[in-house]
């Protein structure tokens, strides 16, 4: 196999010999899908990205060409990866749904079931159940590549001797892009040993709002729950669905639409070795070792394409329509039957009012595995911004032998560094926000 460990000497011979000593295995090992940036193997390797592109097969598959073709495709902003660009007169329709919805909820006619959970409701919760809660918070003007803010909501430090890393990016949607990060993440420490981690990824015109509600409703409500800790399934079932009518609730009483606006999840809790997850839509959880450079586990993405998912959308009177690009790549997106809207990539999600009584729910896939403590486990969290061009698989070999070379916090900088090369490779200008959550398992010690 190529090396992954970029540590090393600097510029000169030493480096041209290790270059072609590099690039003829990866001839002899002959396998598809796999290139080495010879340029990205010369000097100070600890800094450079991952090198071996394990992800995507079609990747290096006559890269040069494939290039040209998406450039020359790309359809305007918002068709492609990005949020489906809706006509004026599907957002006039939407804003009027919206408008409606608003005033038969101020005059008692219409209810969502839940109120929004106030500031020093959090407090209070956090207070009572947290160690340590730590989120992501609002930031505006962000240029591509920005890191988002964050801050403890409780406590003052992540415990432990390996703390969990976390970078949240902003992503450039175009030239003069000036639209808010929408992922988001928080991390909970509870005062009974477990430990709950969430990932959020917005869309549409207000799925930062989604996102950041939902990184706190989702662990409020799992505290609340009657079910917590003992049948954790239900409790992550419960909080999930009690976010989604939170966000709703929420939206009405700020003024702020949530029709066309949702965002995807993932959540993990754990306690010693045992690890819960639950999820909508493509923001994904992995598990792997670090002893063995081997995936344990991963979550599966709800796709509009799956068979299960587009029987209970069709079902419900949505439909899902696809569009094959000329270079051979194929976009699957939702709608209301008969409408064009809302042009959803994932066939679960927090938000997406209009469409979650045409199939797609905000009920999580919840899910429990085992894990080995003695092979150094980690997890990682993240959102499509770097599972869209790298496989699971790649992720976690490449995270277990660069946290070995470079550590933690280097480890996911170069993880961040290489999703942007990918989406560079593939869109152009154009990449998604990105964030990575890793969290390397073991003593987390004192609070």
């Amino acid at each position: 196999m190529p090396k992954e460990d970029l540590s090393g000497s600097s510029e000169g011979d030493e480096d041209k010999v290790f270059v072609k000593e590099e690039l003829a295995k990866t001839a002899m090992w002959d396998a598809k899908g796999v290139t080495v940036d010879d340029k990205m193997l010369m000097g100070r390797r600890a800094d450079r990205g991952f090198t071996v592109a394990l992800g995507r097969k079609d990747v290096a598959a006559d890269d040069g060409n494939r290039r040209e073709k998406r450039a020359s495709t790309m359809p305007c902003f918002g068709t492609r990866r990005g949020d489906y660009a809706m006509s004026e007169e599907t957002i006039k329709q939407l804003n009027e749904k919206s408008e409606s919805i608003k005033t038969r909820f101020r005059r008692g006619s219409v209810s969502v079931a839940y109120d929004v959970v106030p500031e020093e409701e959090f407090q209070r919760a956090w207070q009572e159940h947290l160690d340590v809660f730590l989120v992501g918070v609002m930031t505006e003007g962000q240029k591509s590549a920005d890191e988002r803010e964050w801050k403890y909501d409780r406590g003052s430090s992540l415990p432990g001797p390996l703390p969990a890393i976390i970078s949240c990016t902003k992503g450039c949607k175009g030239t003069r892009d000036t639209t808010p990060n929408q992922d988001n993440f928080s991390l909970a420490y509870m005062k009974d040993g477990y430990t709950m981690a969430c990932c959020m990824d917005g869309h549409g015109p207000f799925g930062h709002m989604v996102s950041y509600r939902t990184v706190r409703t989702v662990p409020y409500y799992l505290l609340q729950s009657e079910h917590f800790p003992s049948n954790m399934e239900k409790a992550l079932l419960e909080a999930f669905e009690r976010a989604q009518k939170e966000v709703v609730a929420a939206s009405l009483d700020q003024g702020w639409d949530v029709q066309a606006s949702g965002s995807t999840a993932v959540a993990a809790v754990w306690k010693g070795n045992k690890v819960w997850t639950a999820n909508c839509g493509d923001s994904r959880c992995v598990v792997g070792y670090e002893t063995t450079n081997k995936l344990h586990f991963q979550t599966e993405d709800h796709k509009p394409d799956d068979p299960e998912e587009q029987a209970r959308i069709n079902a419900s009177g949505g439909e899902v329509r696809s569009q094959t690009y000329p270079d051979g790549w194929t976009v699957h997106r939702i709608f209301v039957k008969g409408f064009d809207y809302p042009g959803l990539c994932m066939a679960r999600s927090l938000g997406d009012e209009s469409v979650k009584a045409h199939g797609v729910i905000a009920t999580p896939t919840v899910e429990f595995t085992e894990i080995d403590m003695s092979a150094s486990p980690f997890l990682i969290l993240a959102t499509d911004g770097v599972w869209e061009f790298l496989e699971s698989e790649f992720v976690v070999k490449a995270v277990a032998k660069k946290i070995k070379a470079d550590g933690p916090e280097r480890t996911v900088q170069k993880l961040g560094r290489e999703a942007r090369k990918r989406w560079r490779q593939e869109e152009g200008d154009y990449c998604d926000d990105i964030t990575s959550m890793l969290i390397q398992l073991g003593d987390r010690g004192p609070a």
